[in-house]
């Protein structure tokens, strides 16, 4: 156990050391900060400390409701605040309409402060939020992901300075006491002559945190005496390779990013497959996380790269409301199937068919338009005008009812090449490497009950341009512009 004596120097190695520390994360002493205060050393002596410096403060404090000592624990914090002359605010869990559940107690307690602490920041206008986590959360904390399971990111728990879009995407959570220890903060409280709350539920060993101060560091430390700084050495160089993981994946996934819109986002699959399978993880979890999935699991991310390796053309749920779906060369990650973008696909703009005439144009889905042109004679140079979105056919072959449909049960289609043998509209999309999704409104031009015409991808025998053909008709799907 450490020991310090309360002489005055003492007292003032904690706040030079706060100091150092806020001069590190990048917190002015004129902009506001918001210390969360629960009575506890910890937060008790940060928010001293921060005033010693000269440093604008406002304490808040979040009353559970859990204990029966809630209400004089937040009287203390308020008295504090007042002694020490810094804005105070509170809030009540009771004051939310819904009280905190009995499962899950611990996080969902959290939960709740957090989102009341970046609220009143907000309202103050703090730019920062600060927290009392010491040397020690530190350490326990790694030991606790160690135990649960984790990775890289999982191990550079507590970092000194974090944006946590979940609760505001540009003011950040601060720890400017995890190079300190508990003694210290203490030690320091002693010193000072400031009040300090306890806890007694930080005795109870139904808590993993407890468990592992009371027990297992202890049990630990008979092997490593030096265990606590070694789990804490550990957290800082994790964090600091997490850091440099994720600027990597981000680069990844800009590189690998065919297309992101509102709700998904499609990684080209050949390009993500070609990095190392860390950056392949980094990039699956931070494409999640743009979709508001966090913390995905490494069996989710396990499934998403089996995904990544094949192709089935369905959608399927993966992982907190998102869906994957592999085709082509593309992984979609959304939340919702229908929302992946089909612009590169022409589309029927209904299901219903629609009859056409000579000099027909329809508006398609997606920005397309369908165009059939008037019969005329076939141009010396038609070859050079045909294209797959743009083709003539022989104006014979265009017998009634002319309309335009999308695919049916059964649909065939006799494609020019095949010597008249027929082949099943599906198949068709099949080998042309088709979204199922794109299949079920792509249009069809039909003749007399035949297709004639399959847009992008094949023109009917019955329809081919022959040397007999005088009379011919353009047909064609277009992007508007």
């Amino acid at each position: 156990m450490l020991s310090y004596n309360h002489s005055m120097g003492e007292c003032d190695l904690l706040p030079e050391r706060v100091a150092a520390s806020a001069e590190e994360i990048g917190l002015r002493r004129d902009a506001l900060i918001l210390v969360g205060l629960s009575g506890g050393p910890d937060s008790t002596a940060l928010l001293d400390a921060f005033r010693r410096l000269g440093y604008s403060v406002a304490a808040a404090h979040y009353h559970h409701g859990l204990r029966a000592e809630a209400d004089a624990d937040a009287r203390a914090a308020e008295n504090l605040a007042r002694r020490l002359g810094v804005p105070f605010v509170l809030g009540k869990a009771e004051d939310e309409g819904t009280p905190i559940p009995k499962t899950g107690t611990e996080e969902a307690a959290r939960e709740r402060r957090y989102r009341f602490l970046f609220s009143a920041a907000r309202q103050l206008g703090a730019r920062a939020v600060a927290v009392g986590h010491t040397y020690d959360d530190r350490a326990e904390t790694v030991l606790m992901h160690i135990i649960r399971g984790t990775g890289i990111h999982g191990l550079a728990a507590l970092r000194p300075r974090a944006i946590l879009p979940g609760w505001d995407e540009n003011i950040p959570l601060v720890r400017p006491l995890l190079g300190v220890r508990r003694a210290e903060t203490i030690a320091y409280c002693a010193c000072r002559g400031l009040p300090v709350r306890w806890d007694w539920t930080n005795w109870q060993r139904k808590y993993l945190r407890n468990r592992v101060r009371l027990d297992l560091l202890p049990r630990l430390s008979s092997e490593n005496p030096a265990i606590a700084e070694a789990l804490w050495r550990l957290g800082e160089v994790a964090a600091a390779e997490d850091e440099l993981l994720e600027n990597l994946a981000r680069r990844v996934l800009e590189k690998t990013a065919v297309q992101q819109g509102k709700g998904y986002i499609g990684l080209r699959r050949s390009a993500l497959l070609a990095e190392p399978l860390a950056l392949q993880r980094r990039t699956l979890k931070l494409a999640a996380r743009l979709l508001g999935a966090e913390e995905v699991p490494f069996s989710a991310i396990a499934d998403a790269l089996r995904a990544a390796r094949s192709t089935s053309g369905r959608a399927r749920p993966w992982y907190a409301g998102v869906f994957l779906l592999a085709e082509d060369d593309v992984l979609w990650l959304t939340r919702s199937p229908e929302a992946l973008p089909a612009e590169a696909f022409p589309q029927m703009p209904a299901e219903r068919p629609i009859p056409l005439r000579f000099g027909s144009k329809v508006e398609l889905a997606n920005g397309w338009e369908f165009r059939l042109g008037e019969p005329v004679p076939l141009p010396q140079n038609w070859r050079e005008q045909s294209a797959p979105h743009s083709v003539w056919l022989d104006a014979d072959a265009f017998v009634q009812p002319l309309i335009l449909r999308p695919p049916r049960v059964g649909d065939r289609i006799a494609p020019l090449g095949m010597g008249g043998r027929s082949q099943k509209i599906g198949d068709v999309f099949t080998n042309a490497k088709i979204p199922l999704r794109a299949r079920g409104r792509w249009p069809l031009l039909c003749a007399g009950g035949e297709v004639v015409w399959l847009p992008m991808l094949r023109i009917s025998e019955t329809a081919r341009i022959r040397p007999a053909t005088r009379l011919a008709v353009k047909v064609s799907v277009l992007k508007r512009e």
